[in-house]
């Protein structure tokens, strides 16, 4: 019998630093996001303003060294509030496909972004 490769290439064996391609994605969903690099660290930070002015900030964090890590950490904060809630916190993420997952599966942002999007209007023949 034949040996055949992998249908999906193996995770890197540690952490790398996903903070361009991370940044880039976000922007793209009408975020604002900012870089900050320092030697051997990356952070991200990164914000949206929902539909009730209800404001979501991500911060992704990258360290290397001899135990790499990175993490990711959801917040929103709704008007009149003093402090923001925090809708999850330090979850290591090593690609970035599960960056994008654990945003795009949180139900109170989730559901923000429905709320923010145009109403379509029937056309009428």
């Amino acid at each position: 019998m034949e040996a055949r490769a992998p249908y999906h290439a193996e995770a890197p064996k540690g952490p790398r630093n996903l903070a361009a391609e991370l940044g880039a994605w976000l922007r793209r969903q009408g975020f604002t996001a900012t870089e900050h690099q320092h030697p051997g660290t990356v952070t991200l930070l990164a914000y949206w303003l929902g539909p009730q002015q209800e404001r979501f900030e991500l911060t992704y964090a990258w360290q290397s060294g001899p135990v790499p890590s990175a993490t990711c950490w959801l917040t929103v904060r709704y008007p009149g509030q003093p402090q923001a809630e925090t809708l999850f916190t330090a979850q290591h993420v090593r690609r970035l496909r599960e960056a994008r997952l654990l945003l795009t599966n949180c139900v109170r942002y989730a559901n923000a972004r429905l709320l923010a999007r145009p109403i379509p209007t029937a056309s009428t023949p």
